[in-house]
């Protein structure tokens, strides 16, 4: 910790602002400075602002008695240690301001700031304001007065006290720490060293004596509580429990029985119920079935029809072509007549623009010498139109500060008018309330202790309902005392009754080898787990193999007919080319037969003349020159032929697309068929595999046999599990009394505990009520004595100002009287203020007023000059824009010439696309004529395809009537494209979901087979009686024999509880006595660590271990002693019965005789204080490095030899690397210091710091 500089400004004879900065020279390369003046010129004050800006107290101060009052301004006084008498008298406003390093390197400024009320000498003293920032970025730390000084002292690691005795030695105080007592000095070596540590272990030590001495204390009082039963009561118990065990193992005997013959009805009940599920699910896979045939011929007639959907999507799109094509020929005859009006209109539309162009081209030749005259004026308009803008800008501007000078001189009148009529307002105002002069001039002052009235009033009345409520809580405590007693008592007899309980059950609960039985009952379901594995995979592997062998047959069914369709398809295919080929010949010699044959042909041959060549052949010879009927019978007799190939074509067209659809049905079939059965074969084999790899396949017989041992294995499980049952429960009856006693006794035991710790709560509660009340009666005492003095202090200013009746006032409502109070004050303070401001500010009105109004006149000359020179340039422009605005209504002459131009060339522009759009039309005449033909062409090879195509459609249905009665008709065209709009996905979907339908069946069946054969099997292990009872009387009976064990297992367990009770108190008062002796071992070794060590506050350790840190700092201290003073030795007083830390002097020059050191003479003392403080320095080296050292006063004791010998230590310390300052009268030794800060007084009590 170092300090860099001490400011201040207005501390007692210190006027003025005032710093004395250590980083400056000549401070900065000095280590040792003198502090001189004359007595009395602020020499120790500047050590005062020291103290007050880190801790807001000084060591002078601290002196004074309390409740001695001085007089301040007026009829005020202050308390004579009041830190606030600083401030010097006749100033406002004073501060101390310090900037220092803390102890972890960083550079702080503090600073502790007073002032009076209103800033003015004659006020009342505020509080006292404290901050501390971090430099040199000023980052303020701490909110309050209170965070702030807690911040200080930790970055200057030390306390005030601590500070005063290592850093500031002050007048009078040079010598404290010698003479001291042993507790402020451990705690000064202890802050000094980091040593807090000692006292923490001395407290713990101390406070875990207390806890094991407490603990001893609750074993002492549990040992009361463990009385066991006499022997001749202990005997009849046990013969009263024996008969009762006996009863209760007769009624679990006969209540196990019925528990098992009711779990045989129930399971009876319930495989009945799974075999009539069983049944239900069969009928319903057995009504699916039936109701699926719809389905199955719904599925063959879509299998049927597929060869017909080539024909069907042929004619489709031949008949969406022909209404496309016949869509076009009408839409076609529109656009023929479109374009022949599109001629006729774009032939008018020429005419009319050919006109529109020559009109247009006269307009521009008549408009040509106006044009030329709008010109002429646009140009005399233009040269005019710049003095124009100038004279109507002149004239805006001058109009403009005309109209703002009128603006503000409006306004500063209505100013001036309004501050007159506040300024009469307010000393009226101050006049009438002139009895709130003496309360506004102080009012911070009465404020304060208004406020402190107000708490001093809550804390009386807290305190008074404070006390009321805690007598009345201590009657209530004293009875819950006496209620908590009483259940005490009652839970310790119960605790005993249920101790025994718990020892029976647990008894007869060893009795039993649970781990045994579940065992078995592991082993048993294991097996149990395992054979309805193997029977479930047996189950599965059956059926499996029986489906694998029907999807065989049917698979074989499948590859039959599949060959069979591709069979037939070749052959329809080869004869196919045959008949294509005989048809093809025929349809050659036909086509010849109708040319020989034709009109054109016959008239020809009948102009043929005998030896005239012929103009197709040249030949001359003509042998079929005449008619022969012949050839026409030749003719008919080859249509007839071609006809006939024709339908032979068709209908081996129409086979192969029945046996191609019948051969892709069958490969999709036979596809799906392999597929599952392939699944199947996966699935025989992984079944297999699971078979074999069941921990039961070396033991199971072959596959023939498998059944008959599985029904085997299942009746041995059977006979094992009701055995295991039986046992089960005998083993759950013990368990269940078991944990209802060990129950019972935890809470009756836990109600103990809580009972006996809620007693010694109440008993501390009762011990902890009895002194709260008398504190608080104290501090109601305290409280109506303060406020008492408060209001008296109060009473004449606030009568003068409110009148006798203030306190019944205030006391209905402190706050909210004193806020009003505080708002007249500020009113008549705020409105006195406002006196002066508007006196000044009147004046200042006045002034301004007067200027504005002359301002007012000048701007109006000039406005009207401005106005002249406007109207002359206007009118001259106004004539010239009259006579332009006749001209083309004022157009601009070249937007008039572009719009004469542009009407001209859009008229021309108008020829040219009439001419470009006649062209347009008769182009788009010929190509529709063209379209049109083209269309008509198609339309008639459409229709010849359409019908070709319908006769063969005509052929299918006539092959497809009738040709299988299963199958649904297909009568119409409709009726086959609906069947046919049926998708393959939905095809195959649908014969998947038929074959699932099967399936369901064959499982519903093979379910219900299994459920029945179980019902059966369990029947056969009916108990004796079944025939004659039902479940629900054995029901009863097991009710009854429920109740019975009940109350044989109630008597039975509460005289167990009682047995097991008095058996643990026998046990525990055994058990309590070594305890007891162990507890109390542990309470005398912390006792003894506690008396040697230990105390409440932590100072018997921290002094044991702060002798050790007083012979160090003796070390340091007699080293530098040996220089002050070689004749004294400092040593500690040793003490047998307990640490010390008082110290002695030993006088060597007398023989070593051992003085006090209250025994030294006043230069002798200051001497070894000199050497403790060095001491002190060097051992605070080790924590707190404490680079500054202050020292005021005590060198004038001493004689010119020991000066010196003091002066060559203060040397020798500050080549260590400290500064010191030293305050003192001695010239010789301010001589010897070449650094001085001097402390000159001046006039009127002031003084000055200069440093030289």
């Amino acid at each position: 910790m170092k300090i860099l500089r001490i400011g201040g400004k207005n501390l007692a004879s210190l006027a003025g602002e005032f710093a004395v900065d250590f980083e400056s020279e000549p401070l900065a390369s000095s280590g040792l400075f003198a502090i001189s003046g004359p007595t009395g010129a602020g020499k120790s004050t500047l050590l005062d602002a020291l103290c007050l800006a880190l801790y807001d107290a000084t060591p002078r101060l601290l002196k004074a008695r309390a409740g001695n009052q001085v007089p301040d301004v007026g009829a005020d006084t202050v308390q004579a240690h009041d830190r606030r008498t600083l401030l010097r008298r006749g100033a406002a406003e004073g501060y101390a301001e310090v900037d220092f390093i803390g102890n972890d390197g960083i550079a702080y400024r503090a600073r502790w700031s007073v002032r009076r009320s209103y800033n003015k000498a004659t006020g009342a003293l505020q509080g006292v304001n404290m901050s501390l920032h971090k430099l040199p970025e000023l980052a303020p730390l701490g909110n309050t007065k209170t965070e702030t000084l807690a911040e200080i002292e930790k970055r200057i690691g030390l306390s005030f006290e601590q500070f005063t005795r290592s850093v500031l030695l002050a007048q009078n105080e040079f010598s404290a720490f010698l003479r001291t007592d042993d507790n402020e000095r451990g705690e000064l070596l202890e802050t000094l060293t980091g040593s807090a540590v000692y006292s923490e272990i001395s407290r713990r030590a101390f406070e875990r004596w207390r806890t094991e001495q407490e603990a001893m204390r609750r074993l002492a009082g549990r040992l009361q509580d463990q009385a066991p039963l006499a022997p001749e009561q202990r005997s009849t118990l046990d013969e009263e429990h024996t008969v009762a065990q006996a009863a209760l193992t007769a009624v679990d005997a006969r209540r196990s029985a019925l528990e098992q013959q009711l779990r045989w009805y129930q399971a009876l009940d319930k495989l009945a119920q799974g075999e009539a599920q069983a049944d239900t699910a069969l009928a319903a896979a057995t009504t699916a079935l039936d109701a699926a045939a719809q389905r199955r011929r719904h599925l063959a007639t879509l299998d049927a029809v597929q060869p017909a959907r080539a024909l069907v999507a042929e004619l489709q799109r031949l008949a969406g072509e022909q209404r496309q094509a016949q869509l076009a020929l009408e839409n076609g005859e529109k656009d023929l007549a479109r374009a022949l009006d599109a001629q006729k209109a774009a032939a008018q539309a020429q005419i009319d623009a050919e006109r529109k162009l020559e009109a247009a081209e006269q307009v521009q030749r008549q408009q040509a010498p106006l044009l030329d005259r709008a010109k002429a004026l646009d140009a005399t308009l233009a040269t005019l139109a710049p003095a124009h803008a100038k004279a109507r800008s002149t004239l805006d501007a001058a109009a403009a500060e005309a109209r703002q000078a009128g603006q503000v001189l409006a306004a500063k009148t209505a100013e001036l008018d309004e501050a007159r009529r506040t300024l009469a307002d307010t000393r009226t105002w101050l006049e009438v309330r002139r009895d709130l002069d003496g309360l506004a001039a102080q009012w911070e002052r009465w404020e304060q202790r208004l406020l402190q009235a107000e708490q001093a009033a809550a804390q009386d009345t807290a305190s008074a309902a404070a006390l009321a409520r805690a007598r009345t809580g201590l009657d209530q405590a004293e009875a819950a005392a006496q209620r908590t007693a009483a259940a005490l008592g009652a839970a310790t007899t119960l605790l005993q009754e249920r101790e025994a309980t718990r020892a029976q059950a647990i008894e007869a609960l060893d009795g039993i080898d649970a781990d045994a039985l579940r065992g078995e009952r592991r082993a048993l379901e294991t097996r149990r787990e395992r054979l309805a594995a193997f029977g479930a995979i047996h189950n599965a592997l059956d059926t499996a193999h029986k489906q694998s062998a029907k999807l065989e047959v049917q698979a074989e069914r499948q590859q039959a007919a599949q060959t069979a369709a591709a069979a037939a398809l070749e052959a329809a295919r080869t004869a196919g080319g045959a008949i294509d080929a005989a048809l093809a010949q025929a349809e050659r010699m036909f086509e010849a037969a109708q040319l020989a044959c034709a009109d054109g042909v016959e008239s020809l041959r009948d102009r043929l003349g005998h030896g005239t060549p012929c103009p197709v052949c040249g030949s001359e010879e003509h042998p079929y020159r005449h008619q022969d009927v012949r050839l026409h019978t030749l003719l008919d007799k080859m249509a007839e032929e071609v006809a006939a190939r024709r339908r032979e074509q068709r209908d081996n067209l129409n086979e192969q697309a029945q046996q191609q659809a019948a051969l892709d049905t069958a490969a999709e079939r036979l596809r799906a068929l392999l597929d599952e059965r392939t699944g199947m074969l996966d699935a025989i084999a992984q079944l297999e595999e699971e078979l074999a790899a069941s921990p039961l396949a070396g033991e199971a017989p072959e596959a023939e046999d498998r059944g008959a041992w599985l029904t085997t294995q299942q009746g041995l499980l059977r006979d094992g599990a009701a055995g295991i049952d039986a046992r089960e429960q005998a083993l759950r009856r013990a368990e269940l009394a078991r944990d209802a006693a060990q129950q019972a006794w935890d809470s009756t035991h836990r109600e103990q505990a809580r009972l006996l710790d809620a007693a010694q709560a109440a008993q501390a509660q009762l011990n902890s009520l009895e002194t709260d009340i008398a504190t608080l009666a104290a501090k109601r005492d305290a409280a109506a004595e303060t406020l008492a003095g408060l209001l008296a202090e109060l009473d004449p200013v606030l009568v003068e100002a409110c009148g006798a009746g203030w306190q019944t006032d205030w006391r209905q409502d402190p706050a909210g009287w004193r806020q009003q109070r505080a708002g007249a004050a500020r009113e008549w303070a705020e409105r006195a203020a406002r006196v002066t401001r508007l006196e000044s500010a009147i004046s200042t009105f006045e002034a301004e007023h007067a200027a504005m109004r002359a301002r007012v006149q000048q701007d109006q000359g000039r406005l009207a000059e401005a106005q002249a020179e406007f109207e002359r340039i206007e009118l001259e422009s106004s004539t010239l824009r009259r006579e332009r605005a006749q001209l083309f209504d004022g157009r601009a002459a070249r937007e008039v010439e572009q719009a004469l131009a542009a009407g001209v060339a859009a008229a021309r522009e108008g020829v040219n696309a009439g001419q470009a759009a006649s062209l347009q039309a008769a182009q788009s005449e010929a190509r529709v004529r063209e379209a049109q033909a083209k269309t008509q062409e198609r339309i008639a090879v459409l229709q010849d395809a359409s019908g070709d195509t319908n006769a063969r459609l005509n052929a299918w249905f006539e092959d497809f009537d009738g040709n299988d009665p299963d199958l649904e008709p297909v009568d119409s065209e409709q009726a086959l494209a609906a069947l046919l709009a049926v998708g393959n996905a939905w095809i195959a979907q649908e014969r998947t979901a038929l074959g699932e339908l099967d399936s369901q069946a064959r499982q519903a069946a093979a379910v219900l087979a299994e459920r029945r054969m179980q019902r059966q099997q369990h029947q056969e292990l009916a108990p004796p009686d079944a025939a004659s009872r039902d479940a629900a009387g054995v029901a009863q009976d097991l009710a009854a024999a429920e109740q019975e064990r009940r109350t044989v297992h109630e008597t039975a367990a509460a005289l167990a509880l009682r047995i097991r009770e008095d058996d643990a108190r026998r046990e525990r008062a055994r058990s309590m006595m070594a305890e007891i002796e162990r507890q109390r071992a542990i309470e005398e070794r912390w006792a003894r660590l506690a008396d040697l060590i230990g105390s409440a506050d932590g100072k018997k350790f921290r002094n044991y271990a702060q002798q050790f840190t007083l012979d160090v700092l003796l070390g340091y201290a007699n080293q530098h002693l040996a220089q002050l003073a070689r004749r004294y030795r400092l040593e500690r007083v040793a003490n047998g019965s307990g640490p010390s830390l008082a110290l002695m002097v030993r006088d060597q020059d007398m023989g070593g005789e051992v003085r006090s050191v209250n025994s030294l003479s006043g230069g002798e003392s200051f001497l070894v204080s000199l050497a403790l403080a060095l001491g002190l320095a060097s051992l605070s080296s080790n924590r707190v490095k404490v680079e500054s050292l202050f020292i005021d006063e005590g060198f004038g004791s001493l004689d010119s030899d020991t000066l010196g010998v003091a002066m060559d230590a203060l040397d020798a310390l500050q080549s260590m690397g400290r500064k010191v300052g030293v305050i003192s009268h001695v010239q010789e030794m301010t001589e010897r210091i070449a650094t001085k800060v001097m402390v000159r007084p001046g006039g009127g009590g002031s003084s000055s710091i200069t440093v030289q």
